[in-house]
């Protein structure tokens, strides 16, 4: 029997990364995405996330359903007293609610075939810096969003983990940044980081893919896995 993976933000960066993962292990990987950089690919589908009742409508559509990757985010940056209401209300309704309107749709599918829910949070769920707060805020409600579902719905088979990165290779890491400034900038963060690196797409999928599997992480739920290169390790004094 194929899986099939229904994966949120899927055109570029982690959720590029864990669709492409998922079907090297021989999953039917469902993208979802609100562009996309060469048009749409098979298996795609074009959906703005803040339209919640089309999220529950396509979502609701699939039958077949093995795992959900909620990964889509946007990340407005700059000082929390110059955020507007709008941007905040996008920022939850992407980061967050998407996540719980998709997840809802998803369980009576997820429930007939032992499925799990992995939700893609930060880093800045559990410390953060400046010029983030809807970001962090947001992310912070998705972990907590995970525990909540866990607990629900472990009663119906299906598991709801989180992955947490660190600082990975993607474009929301540095958007405004452009050519040397953006290298430099990534050359300070992997300096202070303990695995002296950033993080990559692909290793961000590895740990989507674990979750994803109800074979490898059958008795997982509820859970938070940190992979930051120990970032959240180090003290921020230090």
């Amino acid at each position: 029997m194929t899986r099939t993976a229904l994966i949120t933000g899927a055109a570029a960066g982690i959720g590029a990364a864990a669709a492409e993962r998922l079907e090297a292990e021989g999953w039917r990987a469902i993208r979802l995405a609100r562009r996309w950089p060469d048009g749409e690919p098979e298996n795609g589908i074009t959906l703005d996330l803040r339209d919640h009742e089309a999220l529950r409508e396509a979502v609701a559509s699939l039958r077949e359903l093995d795992a959900l990757v909620n990964n889509a985010a946007v990340m407005p940056e700059g000082p929390l007293t110059d955020l507007d209401a709008a941007a905040v209300a996008e920022t939850l309704a992407v980061n967050l609610t998407a996540a719980i309107v998709g997840t809802a749709a998803a369980v009576p599918a997820l429930a007939a075939r032992g499925g799990a829910i992995v939700n893609v949070a930060s880093v800045h769920a559990l410390a953060s810096r400046t010029g983030v707060a809807a970001y962090a805020a947001s992310k912070g409600g998705l972990v907590a969003f995970t525990r909540a579902a866990a607990v629900e719905l472990g009663r119906e088979g299906v598991r709801v983990n989180a992955v947490v990165p660190g600082a990975v290779d993607t474009k929301m890491l540095m958007p405004d940044a452009e050519g040397g400034v953006r290298d430099d900038g990534l050359a300070a963060l992997a300096a202070r980081t303990p695995l002296g690196r950033i993080g990559q797409p692909a290793e961000i999928a590895e740990a989507i893919a674990f979750l994803a599997d109800s074979a490898r992480s059958s008795f997982i739920t509820g859970e938070a896995l940190v992979a930051d290169g120990g970032a959240l390790a180090r003290l921020s004094t230090e």
